[in-house]
């Protein structure tokens, strides 16, 4: 008989763990044949109170996004109902990169408040921006930048690429004095990202 399962065992998936008369499963661990087994690689925890046994990974698993998660991505195309966006990092209590890239997109009728008529001129390509997610259920995950703290947060120069500086309602290009506008955060380029 093998040896006994004990708190801080490392284990893969598929290593019996405890019998069923023992132990109930718990997170990454199933029960066949009155056995359970670890369905992830990872520790042991073995809880005698609750006759409970798990198994947590070593590593962090990787956030899922879901609706009012706030998330931090690139503007990658902007088209006439919509803004394609690379989403990398998600907002919480510790910011979380996301481990694949994931496409969001911002639907004209979730910039602002109010009407836009013209999508090109609230986001540009290369725009860093602060969004809510919408939804994240179905296919693309879609986000909203309606509220003040939300919006561009970063823009660069559609002329000379370099970084714009916020002038009042506008945006304006220290180096060439280009004069652009987008949906700005109410805390553009203040360092909070």
């Amino acid at each position: 008989m093998d040896e006994e399962i004990k708190t801080g065992d490392f284990v893969v998936p598929g290593d019996f763990l405890a019998t069923a008369e023992e132990f109930m499963p718990g997170e990454g661990a199933y029960e066949e044949d009155s056995k359970i087994y670890s369905s992830r690689t990872g520790v042991v925890l073995v809880d005698a109170r609750t006759k409970r046994i798990s198994v947590f990974p070593r590593t962090p698993v990787p956030p899922e996004l879901k609706r009012g998660d706030t998330v931090i991505g690139r503007v990658e195309e902007v088209r006439d109902q919509s803004a394609n966006v690379h989403i990398g990092v998600l907002r919480g209590r510790e910011d979380r990169q996301l481990p694949l890239p994931d496409l969001g997109v911002i639907h004209v009728s979730q910039v602002r408040g109010g009407y836009v008529k013209d999508l090109g001129r609230e986001f540009k390509p290369g725009d860093i921006v602060r969004a809510r997610v919408v939804n994240a259920r179905r296919g693309q995950i879609q986000l909203s930048t309606v509220g003040d703290n939300l919006g561009v947060i970063v823009a660069t120069c559609s002329r000379c690429r370099a970084r714009l500086e916020k002038d009042d309602a506008r945006l304006r290009c220290s180096n060439c004095g280009n004069v652009e506008f987008r949906k700005v955060a109410s805390d553009y380029r203040q360092g909070v990202l």
